[in-house]
Protein backbone atom coordinates (compact mmCIF):
# COMPACT_ATOMS: atom_id res chain seq x y z
CA UNK A 1 0.00 0.00 0.00
CA UNK A 2 0.97 3.74 -0.94
CA UNK A 3 2.36 5.32 1.90
CA UNK A 4 0.01 8.75 2.25
CA UNK A 5 2.59 12.34 2.19
CA UNK A 6 2.20 15.29 4.25
CA UNK A 7 2.90 18.87 3.53
CA UNK A 8 5.01 20.36 6.79
CA UNK A 9 5.91 24.22 7.39
CA UNK A 10 9.85 24.50 7.70
CA UNK A 11 9.41 25.46 11.44
CA UNK A 12 7.59 22.40 12.01
CA UNK A 13 9.42 20.18 14.93
CA UNK A 14 9.74 16.39 14.94
CA UNK A 15 7.23 16.27 17.54
CA UNK A 16 4.75 18.04 15.37
CA UNK A 17 5.13 15.68 12.85
CA UNK A 18 4.98 12.62 15.21
CA UNK A 19 1.56 14.05 15.85
CA UNK A 20 0.35 13.93 12.51
CA UNK A 21 1.07 9.87 12.59
CA UNK A 22 -0.40 9.25 15.94
CA UNK A 23 -3.71 11.23 14.74
CA UNK A 24 -3.94 9.30 11.59
CA UNK A 25 -4.25 5.63 13.46
CA UNK A 26 -8.02 4.20 12.98
CA UNK A 27 -7.66 3.60 16.46
CA UNK A 28 -6.97 7.46 17.26
CA UNK A 29 -10.08 8.54 14.97
CA UNK A 30 -12.26 6.26 16.53
CA UNK A 31 -11.94 8.04 19.80
CA UNK A 32 -11.93 11.18 18.42
CA UNK A 33 -14.57 10.83 16.59
CA UNK A 34 -16.94 8.96 19.06
CA UNK A 35 -16.45 11.61 20.98
CA UNK A 36 -18.15 13.75 18.03
CA UNK A 37 -20.40 11.70 17.77
CA UNK A 38 -22.26 11.87 21.72
CA UNK A 39 -22.93 15.53 20.52
CA UNK A 40 -25.17 13.72 17.57
CA UNK A 41 -26.40 11.17 19.71
CA UNK A 42 -27.75 14.35 22.50
CA UNK A 43 -31.13 14.97 21.19
CA UNK A 44 -32.38 13.26 17.80
CA UNK A 45 -32.16 9.56 19.69
CA UNK A 46 -35.35 10.30 21.42
CA UNK A 47 -37.49 11.77 18.71
CA UNK A 48 -39.09 8.84 18.24
CA UNK A 49 -40.68 8.96 21.44
CA UNK A 50 -42.20 12.39 21.99
CA UNK A 51 -45.26 11.22 20.83
CA UNK A 52 -45.67 8.44 23.32
CA UNK A 53 -44.55 10.73 25.88
CA UNK A 54 -47.14 13.34 24.87
CA UNK A 55 -49.54 10.63 25.73
CA UNK A 56 -48.12 9.53 28.36
CA UNK A 57 -47.99 12.73 30.87
CA UNK A 58 -51.46 13.91 28.86
CA UNK A 59 -52.98 10.68 30.85
CA UNK A 60 -51.35 11.20 33.74
CA UNK A 61 -52.18 15.12 34.18
CA UNK A 62 -56.14 14.13 33.48
CA UNK A 63 -55.82 11.77 35.87
CA UNK A 64 -54.41 13.83 38.61
CA UNK A 65 -57.46 16.32 38.19
CA UNK A 66 -57.69 19.63 37.33
CA UNK A 67 -55.47 22.32 39.20
CA UNK A 68 -53.94 25.54 38.28
CA UNK A 69 -49.96 23.67 37.81
CA UNK A 70 -51.93 20.04 36.20
CA UNK A 71 -53.72 22.93 33.90
CA UNK A 72 -50.56 25.40 33.48
CA UNK A 73 -48.68 21.94 32.19
CA UNK A 74 -51.72 20.31 29.79
CA UNK A 75 -51.97 23.66 28.58
CA UNK A 76 -48.21 23.38 27.10
CA UNK A 77 -47.44 19.95 26.70
CA UNK A 78 -46.85 20.10 23.57
CA UNK A 79 -44.27 22.74 23.91
CA UNK A 80 -42.94 21.02 27.35
CA UNK A 81 -42.43 17.57 25.39
CA UNK A 82 -40.77 18.89 22.65
CA UNK A 83 -38.43 20.89 24.67
CA UNK A 84 -37.50 17.63 25.90
CA UNK A 85 -35.68 17.16 22.85
CA UNK A 86 -34.39 20.90 22.23
CA UNK A 87 -33.97 21.69 26.30
CA UNK A 88 -30.18 20.74 26.05
CA UNK A 89 -29.54 23.16 23.41
CA UNK A 90 -29.86 26.26 25.43
CA UNK A 91 -27.47 25.30 28.05
CA UNK A 92 -24.96 24.73 25.32
CA UNK A 93 -26.06 28.02 23.98
CA UNK A 94 -25.07 29.77 27.63
CA UNK A 95 -22.03 27.45 28.43
CA UNK A 96 -19.84 26.74 25.07
CA UNK A 97 -18.37 30.41 25.12
CA UNK A 98 -17.31 30.27 28.40
CA UNK A 99 -16.44 26.73 27.96
CA UNK A 100 -14.36 27.83 24.76
CA UNK A 101 -12.27 30.19 27.21
CA UNK A 102 -11.40 28.05 29.42
CA UNK A 103 -10.10 25.21 27.07
CA UNK A 104 -8.08 27.54 25.83
CA UNK A 105 -6.19 28.85 28.31
CA UNK A 106 -6.35 25.45 30.50
CA UNK A 107 -6.43 22.48 27.95
CA UNK A 108 -9.36 20.63 26.57
CA UNK A 109 -9.08 17.25 28.20
CA UNK A 110 -9.70 18.23 31.98
CA UNK A 111 -13.26 19.14 30.84
CA UNK A 112 -14.09 16.90 28.41
CA UNK A 113 -13.45 13.62 30.60
CA UNK A 114 -15.58 14.90 33.14
CA UNK A 115 -18.45 16.17 31.24
CA UNK A 116 -18.79 12.56 29.23
CA UNK A 117 -19.60 10.86 32.70
CA UNK A 118 -22.13 13.43 33.06
CA UNK A 119 -23.58 13.22 30.00
CA UNK A 120 -23.82 9.63 30.23
CA UNK A 121 -25.32 9.86 33.75
CA UNK A 122 -28.10 12.69 32.77
CA UNK A 123 -29.07 10.81 29.96
CA UNK A 124 -30.16 7.33 31.15
CA UNK A 125 -31.76 9.34 34.29
CA UNK A 126 -34.53 9.87 31.25
CA UNK A 127 -35.67 6.24 31.91
CA UNK A 128 -36.39 6.85 35.48
CA UNK A 129 -38.28 9.75 35.75
CA UNK A 130 -41.76 10.17 35.83
CA UNK A 131 -42.60 13.74 36.09
CA UNK A 132 -41.92 16.06 32.60
CA UNK A 133 -40.35 18.83 34.76
CA UNK A 134 -37.72 16.47 36.40
CA UNK A 135 -37.02 14.95 32.75
CA UNK A 136 -36.59 18.22 31.68
CA UNK A 137 -34.25 19.03 34.52
CA UNK A 138 -31.93 16.31 33.09
CA UNK A 139 -31.82 17.18 30.30
CA UNK A 140 -30.71 20.61 30.97
CA UNK A 141 -27.78 19.13 32.84
CA UNK A 142 -27.29 17.17 29.91
CA UNK A 143 -27.12 20.33 27.80
CA UNK A 144 -24.81 21.69 30.43
CA UNK A 145 -22.23 18.66 30.04
CA UNK A 146 -22.89 18.74 25.83
CA UNK A 147 -21.44 22.19 25.99
CA UNK A 148 -18.36 21.17 26.78
CA UNK A 149 -17.97 17.89 25.20
CA UNK A 150 -19.08 19.69 21.74
CA UNK A 151 -17.07 22.81 21.89
CA UNK A 152 -13.76 20.23 23.21
CA UNK A 153 -14.22 17.96 20.27
CA UNK A 154 -14.35 20.33 17.60
CA UNK A 155 -11.40 22.52 18.81
CA UNK A 156 -9.53 19.06 19.40
CA UNK A 157 -10.23 18.53 16.11
CA UNK A 158 -8.29 21.55 14.93
CA UNK A 159 -5.53 21.14 16.94
CA UNK A 160 -5.07 17.32 16.03
CA UNK A 161 -5.42 18.46 12.03
CA UNK A 162 -4.04 21.28 11.77
CA UNK A 163 -0.44 20.07 10.56
CA UNK A 164 0.62 17.84 7.39
CA UNK A 165 -1.67 19.99 4.97
CA UNK A 166 -5.22 22.00 4.85
CA UNK A 167 -6.91 18.72 3.40
CA UNK A 168 -6.62 16.89 6.91
CA UNK A 169 -8.79 19.28 8.62
CA UNK A 170 -11.10 19.02 5.61
CA UNK A 171 -10.89 15.49 5.48
CA UNK A 172 -11.23 14.85 9.20
CA UNK A 173 -14.27 17.46 9.38
CA UNK A 174 -16.12 15.36 6.24
CA UNK A 175 -14.88 12.19 8.40
CA UNK A 176 -16.52 13.50 11.60
CA UNK A 177 -19.78 14.20 9.88
CA UNK A 178 -20.04 11.06 8.26
CA UNK A 179 -19.09 8.96 11.67
CA UNK A 180 -21.53 10.58 14.14
CA UNK A 181 -24.06 10.89 11.38
CA UNK A 182 -23.77 6.59 10.29
CA UNK A 183 -23.76 6.05 14.53
CA UNK A 184 -26.95 8.22 14.85
CA UNK A 185 -28.49 6.23 12.29
CA UNK A 186 -27.75 3.00 13.89
CA UNK A 187 -29.05 4.52 17.03
CA UNK A 188 -32.16 6.68 16.10
CA UNK A 189 -33.30 3.23 14.27
CA UNK A 190 -32.95 0.96 17.60
CA UNK A 191 -34.23 3.84 19.49
CA UNK A 192 -37.44 4.10 17.36
CA UNK A 193 -37.93 0.29 17.85
CA UNK A 194 -37.56 0.09 21.30
CA UNK A 195 -39.72 3.49 21.84
CA UNK A 196 -42.54 1.35 20.40
CA UNK A 197 -42.64 -0.91 23.40
CA UNK A 198 -42.12 2.58 25.86
CA UNK A 199 -40.96 5.56 25.74
CA UNK A 200 -38.58 5.34 28.35
CA UNK A 201 -36.53 2.67 26.22
CA UNK A 202 -34.68 5.34 24.20
CA UNK A 203 -33.15 6.88 26.92
CA UNK A 204 -31.11 4.18 27.55
CA UNK A 205 -28.92 4.61 24.32
CA UNK A 206 -27.36 7.38 25.84
CA UNK A 207 -25.47 4.89 28.42
CA UNK A 208 -23.19 4.03 25.23
CA UNK A 209 -21.12 6.91 26.52
CA UNK A 210 -19.79 4.91 29.28
CA UNK A 211 -18.18 3.39 26.22
CA UNK A 212 -17.07 5.90 24.46
CA UNK A 213 -15.44 7.68 27.83
CA UNK A 214 -13.23 4.67 27.96
CA UNK A 215 -11.69 4.74 24.50
CA UNK A 216 -11.38 8.33 24.74
CA UNK A 217 -9.31 8.14 27.87
CA UNK A 218 -7.35 5.38 26.70
CA UNK A 219 -6.58 7.16 23.18
CA UNK A 220 -6.90 11.01 23.33
CA UNK A 221 -4.02 13.39 24.44
CA UNK A 222 -4.09 17.06 25.24
CA UNK A 223 -2.37 18.56 22.33
CA UNK A 224 0.91 21.17 22.89
CA UNK A 225 0.42 24.64 21.32
CA UNK A 226 2.10 24.61 17.99
CA UNK A 227 3.94 27.14 17.46
CA UNK A 228 2.55 29.79 15.32
CA UNK A 229 4.24 31.26 12.00
CA UNK A 230 2.81 34.51 12.17
CA UNK A 231 3.53 35.65 15.46
CA UNK A 232 2.17 39.38 14.66
CA UNK A 233 -0.73 38.46 13.81
CA UNK A 234 -1.60 35.40 16.34
CA UNK A 235 -1.07 38.37 18.93
CA UNK A 236 -3.85 40.67 16.96
CA UNK A 237 -6.87 40.44 18.96
CA UNK A 238 -9.75 38.58 16.95
CA UNK A 239 -12.30 40.43 15.73
CA UNK A 240 -15.24 37.67 16.09
CA UNK A 241 -17.90 39.98 14.37
CA UNK A 242 -16.71 38.95 11.18
CA UNK A 243 -17.42 35.79 11.71
CA UNK A 244 -21.34 36.60 11.66
CA UNK A 245 -22.59 34.93 8.52
CA UNK A 246 -21.15 31.43 9.63
CA UNK A 247 -22.40 31.88 13.28
CA UNK A 248 -26.28 32.92 11.52
CA UNK A 249 -25.95 29.74 9.41
CA UNK A 250 -25.11 27.56 11.72
CA UNK A 251 -28.18 29.37 13.71
CA UNK A 252 -30.56 29.28 10.93
CA UNK A 253 -29.59 25.65 9.75
CA UNK A 254 -30.37 23.92 13.05
CA UNK A 255 -33.34 25.98 13.60
CA UNK A 256 -34.92 24.17 10.43
CA UNK A 257 -33.01 21.03 10.86
CA UNK A 258 -34.67 20.44 14.30
CA UNK A 259 -38.39 21.04 12.61
CA UNK A 260 -37.96 17.49 11.34
CA UNK A 261 -37.48 15.26 14.76
CA UNK A 262 -39.81 18.23 16.67
CA UNK A 263 -42.32 18.07 14.29
CA UNK A 264 -42.40 14.94 12.08
CA UNK A 265 -42.78 12.23 14.24
CA UNK A 266 -46.61 13.85 15.12
CA UNK A 267 -46.80 14.43 11.16
CA UNK A 268 -46.24 10.70 10.37
CA UNK A 269 -48.55 9.27 13.78
CA UNK A 270 -50.84 11.45 13.81
CA UNK A 271 -51.25 12.94 9.46
CA UNK A 272 -50.42 9.65 7.99
CA UNK A 273 -51.13 7.11 10.81
CA UNK A 274 -48.08 4.79 10.92
CA UNK A 275 -46.49 3.16 13.72
CA UNK A 276 -43.34 4.87 15.48
CA UNK A 277 -41.20 2.33 14.07
CA UNK A 278 -41.44 4.38 10.80
CA UNK A 279 -40.01 7.59 12.54
CA UNK A 280 -36.72 5.90 13.39
CA UNK A 281 -36.63 4.78 10.14
CA UNK A 282 -37.20 7.86 8.65
CA UNK A 283 -34.83 9.88 11.04
CA UNK A 284 -32.17 7.21 10.23
CA UNK A 285 -32.27 8.55 6.87
CA UNK A 286 -31.81 11.94 7.13
CA UNK A 287 -28.88 11.06 9.62
CA UNK A 288 -27.48 8.54 6.79
CA UNK A 289 -27.48 11.42 4.05
CA UNK A 290 -26.11 13.46 6.38
CA UNK A 291 -23.25 11.31 6.99
CA UNK A 292 -22.69 10.22 3.35
CA UNK A 293 -22.83 13.60 2.09
CA UNK A 294 -20.59 14.86 4.71
CA UNK A 295 -18.04 12.81 3.77
CA UNK A 296 -18.43 13.47 0.30
CA UNK A 297 -17.52 17.20 1.50
CA UNK A 298 -13.70 16.85 0.55
CA UNK A 299 -14.82 16.11 -3.14
CA UNK A 300 -17.20 18.52 -3.63
CA UNK A 301 -14.98 21.40 -2.07
CA UNK A 302 -12.81 20.96 -5.07
CA UNK A 303 -15.46 21.65 -7.25
CA UNK A 304 -17.67 24.26 -5.79
CA UNK A 305 -16.52 27.31 -3.31
CA UNK A 306 -17.37 27.62 -0.06
CA UNK A 307 -19.92 30.30 -1.08
CA UNK A 308 -21.63 28.05 -4.01
CA UNK A 309 -21.99 25.07 -1.16
CA UNK A 310 -23.47 27.34 0.90
CA UNK A 311 -25.96 28.71 -1.53
CA UNK A 312 -26.20 24.78 -3.09
CA UNK A 313 -27.06 23.49 0.22
CA UNK A 314 -29.71 26.49 0.92
CA UNK A 315 -31.86 25.23 -1.92
CA UNK A 316 -31.49 21.63 -1.27
CA UNK A 317 -32.81 22.23 2.48
CA UNK A 318 -35.71 24.83 0.74
CA UNK A 319 -36.88 21.72 -1.67
CA UNK A 320 -37.08 18.92 1.03
CA UNK A 321 -39.41 21.09 2.80
CA UNK A 322 -41.52 22.58 -0.03
CA UNK A 323 -41.56 18.45 -1.14
CA UNK A 324 -43.93 18.01 2.10
CA UNK A 325 -45.95 20.63 1.51
CA UNK A 326 -46.57 19.15 -2.21
CA UNK A 327 -47.21 15.25 -1.56
CA UNK A 328 -48.32 13.74 1.57
CA UNK A 329 -47.04 10.06 1.91
CA UNK A 330 -44.39 8.46 3.42
CA UNK A 331 -42.11 7.86 0.44
CA UNK A 332 -42.01 11.80 -0.11
CA UNK A 333 -41.18 11.95 3.62
CA UNK A 334 -38.07 10.12 3.49
CA UNK A 335 -37.03 11.69 0.60
CA UNK A 336 -37.52 15.02 1.99
CA UNK A 337 -35.47 14.03 5.14
CA UNK A 338 -32.90 12.36 2.39
CA UNK A 339 -32.71 16.32 1.11
CA UNK A 340 -32.78 17.24 4.50
CA UNK A 341 -29.58 14.93 5.83
CA UNK A 342 -27.84 15.91 2.47
CA UNK A 343 -28.03 19.67 2.66
CA UNK A 344 -27.28 19.66 6.79
CA UNK A 345 -24.42 17.32 6.45
CA UNK A 346 -22.56 19.58 3.64
CA UNK A 347 -23.67 22.49 4.99
CA UNK A 348 -22.33 22.14 8.37
CA UNK A 349 -18.99 20.68 7.24
CA UNK A 350 -18.74 23.75 5.02
CA UNK A 351 -19.69 25.70 8.02
CA UNK A 352 -16.84 24.52 10.18
CA UNK A 353 -14.34 24.10 7.62
CA UNK A 354 -14.79 27.97 6.79
CA UNK A 355 -14.26 29.24 10.25
CA UNK A 356 -11.05 26.96 10.77
CA UNK A 357 -9.72 28.50 7.75
CA UNK A 358 -10.14 31.85 8.41
CA UNK A 359 -10.06 31.70 12.47
CA UNK A 360 -6.15 32.30 14.06
CA UNK A 361 -5.36 28.68 15.76
CA UNK A 362 -5.03 30.81 19.46
CA UNK A 363 -8.82 31.73 18.88
CA UNK A 364 -10.25 28.34 17.59
CA UNK A 365 -11.93 26.79 21.12
CA UNK A 366 -13.39 30.54 21.48
CA UNK A 367 -14.65 31.30 17.80
CA UNK A 368 -15.96 27.78 17.59
CA UNK A 369 -17.89 27.75 20.82
CA UNK A 370 -19.62 31.00 19.91
CA UNK A 371 -20.55 28.68 16.86
CA UNK A 372 -21.74 25.77 19.07
CA UNK A 373 -23.84 28.31 20.93
CA UNK A 374 -25.40 29.80 17.99
CA UNK A 375 -26.17 25.78 16.55
CA UNK A 376 -27.71 24.77 20.03
CA UNK A 377 -29.45 27.97 20.46
CA UNK A 378 -30.99 27.03 17.22
CA UNK A 379 -31.72 23.55 18.32
CA UNK A 380 -33.28 25.16 21.63
CA UNK A 381 -35.40 27.59 19.28
CA UNK A 382 -36.85 25.55 16.78
CA UNK A 383 -40.03 24.36 18.44
CA UNK A 384 -40.42 27.90 20.04
CA UNK A 385 -40.21 28.95 16.63
CA UNK A 386 -41.86 26.26 14.61
CA UNK A 387 -45.23 25.32 16.97
CA UNK A 388 -46.92 28.48 16.58
CA UNK A 389 -46.89 28.47 12.92
CA UNK A 390 -48.14 24.71 13.50
CA UNK A 391 -51.01 26.21 15.59
CA UNK A 392 -52.22 28.75 13.28
CA UNK A 393 -51.59 27.26 10.05
CA UNK A 394 -51.27 23.77 11.11
CA UNK A 395 -48.91 21.52 9.86
CA UNK A 396 -48.61 21.04 5.92
CA UNK A 397 -48.82 25.06 5.51
CA UNK A 398 -46.36 25.20 7.74
CA UNK A 399 -44.05 23.69 5.38
CA UNK A 400 -43.91 25.98 2.94
CA UNK A 401 -43.81 28.68 5.04
CA UNK A 402 -40.31 26.86 5.72
CA UNK A 403 -39.38 26.56 2.66
CA UNK A 404 -40.38 30.32 1.24
CA UNK A 405 -38.00 31.32 4.37
CA UNK A 406 -35.05 28.94 3.18
CA UNK A 407 -35.55 30.17 -0.15
CA UNK A 408 -34.97 33.94 1.07
CA UNK A 409 -31.69 33.01 2.73
CA UNK A 410 -30.46 31.64 0.12
CA UNK A 411 -30.90 34.78 -2.34
CA UNK A 412 -29.42 36.88 0.44
CA UNK A 413 -26.31 34.34 0.43
CA UNK A 414 -25.98 34.69 -3.48
CA UNK A 415 -25.00 38.39 -2.58
CA UNK A 416 -22.27 37.62 0.58
CA UNK A 417 -18.56 38.08 -0.11
CA UNK A 418 -15.92 35.20 1.44
CA UNK A 419 -13.52 35.75 3.15
CA UNK A 420 -9.75 34.64 2.54
CA UNK A 421 -8.45 31.62 4.23
CA UNK A 422 -5.44 31.93 6.76
CA UNK A 423 -4.04 28.42 6.31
Amino acid sequence: MRKKTYKFHPNDTKLDKKIVEITEKSTFKTAVFSMAAMTMLGSVVIASALPAINKHFENLLIQAGATSSTSFTLAHLDILVRLVLTMPAIFVVILSPFAGILMDKFGKLKFVFPAMVIWTISGVSGFFLNDIYAILISRAIFGMATAFIMTGASALLGDYYSHGGFNRRENALSLQGFFCAFGGAIFISIAGFVSGYSWRYPFLVYGLGILITLIAIIYLFEPRKFKFYNHTKVEAKTNYWQFTPIYFIGFFIMVVYYISPTQLPYYIEEHLGLDPKYIGISMSVSALCYGVFSLSYKYIIRFLSIKKIYILTLFIVGCSFLLLFLIHNFISVLIALALLGTGGGIMLVNNSAYLFSICPEDARARAYGILASCVFLGQFLSPIISQPIVRKLGLIDAFLIWAIVIFVVCIIFVFLKQKKKIS
